[in-house]
């Protein structure tokens, strides 16, 4: 069973997690999707190069991390605002 610090949310357990198990990679990441169903994967996205091209398969607290390497998707310049 695992200690849990009061007041923690759960992104900075996870993010804490992940540091410990690869140093390094708290800073990759830039995307964590929490799904609706419980009995879904916790989807952990980090920067391509970051796992050298493999996906991670965890257990944190009794659920499962996926944490894989995805792009960033590339921010649009602001759209022209209408007359």
């Amino acid at each position: 069973m695992s200690a849990r610090r009061v007041g923690v949310p759960m992104t900075d357990r996870i993010l804490e997690f992940l540091e410990q198990r690869q140093p390094g990679l708290k800073s990759q990441v830039w995307k964590i999707f929490y799904p609706m169903r419980e009995t879904d994967p916790i989807e952990v996205s980090v920067r391509p190069g970051a796992l050298g091209g493999s996906t991670l398969e965890l257990q944190f607290e009794g659920m499962t991390l996926l944490v894989k390497e995805e792009a960033v998707p590339e921010r649009g310049t602001r759209p022209e605002r209408g007359l």
